[in-house]
């Protein structure tokens, strides 16, 4: 809604960025899911090592996948823009925004296993508090911020996207570290503070 003030053409290249962000994020979505079921099932298990080594392969594994797509986004973003419009405007800022797309998915990347992992740890509320603080407190007014009082326009938005992700990212690792502490072991006996 607020890029509509920048006319058609920025709301269309805008569209079709996300559009494809969207449509990429399915493979770090499903290895989010998936983490949600195996932590918990681990952890049901009472097996915290394996829920961590799960945790760490599915981030190494959604990194990977975030860091080769940005490599592709990069080096093929006109014949990306190019599959969406005909329209030279649109186009040249599809391929602008598609930048940005790729500062997103790699922040993605980071975010969409964390998430998981905390879902498996049955950590839901805490981890909804803090993505309304990184996307709605953090990212929205700094884009906004961006947007208008430095008249950076519709990249100001996007800069604030990936800035809400990141903080998300961070304030995300900041839980985990917090509730695997709960589960420690030691000499093969666990103990669950």
């Amino acid at each position: 809604l607020l890029m509509t003030v920048y006319g058609t053409a920025v709301i269309a290249a805008h569209q079709s960025a996300l559009n494809f962000t969207t449509m990429v994020y399915m493979i770090p979505l499903s290895i989010s899911m998936t983490l949600t079921i195996l932590v918990g099932y681990e952890l049901g298990a009472k097996r915290y090592n394996d829920a961590k080594k799960y945790h760490r392969l599915g981030r190494i594994l959604s990194f990977i996948f975030a860091t080769s797509l940005a490599a592709v986004l990069i080096n093929f973003r006109a014949e990306i823009a190019s599959l969406y419009t005909n329209d030279i405007a649109v186009k040249d800022l599809l391929s602008i925004f598609l930048v940005f797309a790729v500062c997103m998915q790699v922040s993605d990347g980071i975010n969409a296993p964390l998430q998981g992992t905390l879902r498996g740890y049955k950590d839901v509320k805490v981890t909804f508090y803090l993505a309304v603080l990184s996307y709605w407190l953090i990212g929205l007014p700094f884009g906004w911020i961006l947007a208008v009082l430095f008249n950076m326009g519709p990249y100001g938005y996007w800069i604030g996207l990936i800035a809400g992700l990141l903080s998300g990212a961070v304030l995300l690792t900041m839980r985990l570290r917090t509730v695997e502490r709960k589960y420690k072991i030691t000499n093969n006996q666990i103990y669950i503070h």
